[in-house]
């Protein structure tokens, strides 16, 4: 895997793990009560596949705001800007 794919790579899995971080604090909420490891689990059987499919059709993966609202997968926003650092990890 080259650095640019990996970076992208790095960007994908820190943007779910807070979209299931936020589920999660949501379903506490609702609950009353922390859903646990099992939510975490269970999240990722549900949603994992949708969600990865999701994010590479959005902008967000390719935006330098990624890590502020990655996790809402835009198909567009208007605080889009690419994400330059994808071209330093090529090599370009």
């Amino acid at each position: 895997m080259d650095k640019r794919h990996a970076y992208l790579f790095c960007k994908f899995v820190k943007t779910e793990l807070k979209k299931i971080d936020l589920d999660k604090y949501y379903e506490g909420m609702r609950i009353k009560d922390d859903p646990g490891q099992k939510f975490i689990l269970d999240w990722i059987n549900r949603n994992a596949k949708n969600w990865r499919e999701e994010w590479e059709s959005s902008c967000c993966q390719h935006c330098k705001h990624w890590f502020i609202c990655g996790q809402e997968v835009r198909q567009d926003c208007k605080d889009y800007e690419f994400d330059n650092r994808e071209e330093e990890e090529s090599g370009e």
